[in-house]
């Protein structure tokens, strides 16, 4: 078992005044199991509605789906408050505040805009909206327990999440499991923007600036490609052309890939030379936690994230792994 692997089953199975805690053992048992009553309700539902008439496989896997969608609203108050706070409803500071300035230069870095938000907002502040982080998230996993009645599934589906976002990553083995010490180093991070502009503002400069021309083309090309591919399979009239378009078009797209793969490789060399020279500044003013943190939101689910979902799933079912350029540094 990995190290991440056993990280994960030694918080879903840590007990807590009577349940079994996923990621939060701060949770206010009342609350816990208020939650997994929902999730108890939704698979008793579920299945009264299976039992009631024949369904096709189609509609049981729709059903299933809906019914374990019905944890997404537990904690929807927290999932609000913290999109006011943290999300895309949450107010922008003015362009050159001392909170704006510093926004703007972890976005430079490749910081998305919640984790930036939180690493510059006032400490007491942040601890609290941890806090609705951790509880919000706990509180859906154990409605999707009380509907899958699986513990091991759940775990699963949480390393799953980690190995595919820095964010999620950092929250479930840092902010939810030491509350009490993530601030601070978040907010190192952020109050020191103009530190890291000074000792490595030349290769952060050129990253974003490689990093954005790089977006832009992938992006235009992907798109342009999906055009093509869309109107030429529109023009089949029979079976066999059908075929025949289909073969090209796989060809187009593999061959479009390969381009993207080498054009990719230009930003992962400038992200490793910027993050060599932060990583050195960040640990020098902050020490090892930050440099963790950092390096962790930055680079775990880069590919990913960069690319967009759809275009990432095409190198996938492509088969067509990163550039030595970028599997060096990302594996995901």
């Amino acid at each position: 078992m990995s190290v991440s692997a056993f990280i994960i089953f030694s918080i879903a199975f840590s007990t807590v005044s009577g349940f079994e805690s996923f990621v939060y053992k701060n949770v206010p048992p009342e609350m816990a199991k208020a939650a997994k009553e929902i999730g108890d309700n939704e698979r008793l539902s579920y299945l009264q509605t299976l039992q009631s008439k024949k369904h096709t496989e189609d509609e049981k896997m729709e059903l299933y789906s809906q019914h374990l969608s019905g944890c997404s609203s537990v904690a929807s108050d927290i999932s609000m408050k913290l999109a006011e706070t943290i999300g895309e409803m949450a107010p922008k500071p003015e362009e050159f505040s001392e909170s704006g300035k510093a926004r703007s230069i972890l976005s430079a870095i490749g910081i998305d805009s919640v984790s930036s938000a939180l690493m510059t907002m006032p400490m007491s502040e942040m601890t609290e909206t941890i806090h609705q982080a951790c509880l919000k998230n706990e509180l859906q996993f154990q409605c999707a327990y009380g509907f899958i009645q699986d513990k091991d599934k759940i775990a699963a589906h949480i390393l799953t999440m980690m190995e595919n976002d820095g964010n999620i990553k950092m929250m479930f083995e840092s902010e939810c499991r030491r509350p009490e010490f993530t601030p601070a180093t978040y907010a190192c991070i952020g109050e020191n923007t103009d530190q890291w502009v000074k000792e490595c503002g030349v290769s952060i400069a050129a990253y974003n600036n490689t990093r954005t021309d790089v977006n832009i083309k992938m992006g235009t090309t992907y798109a342009t490609v999906m055009s093509m591919i869309e109107q030429v399979m529109e023009k089949a009239t029979t079976e066999s052309e059908l075929m025949k378009l289909m073969g090209e078009s796989t060809d187009l797209m593999t061959a479009t890939l390969h381009q993207l793969s080498k054009l990719e490789s230009f930003k992962c060399r400038s992200y490793y030379q910027m993050e060599r020279c932060l990583l050195k500044t960040v640990n020098k003013v902050c020490g090892f936690d930050s440099v963790h943190a950092l390096e962790t939101i930055l680079r775990v689910g880069y590919l990913r994230r960069e690319r967009g979902d759809d275009l990432h799933m095409q190198f996938l079912e492509s088969e067509i792994p990163p550039t030595k350029a970028c599997s060096k540094t990302f594996n995901s």
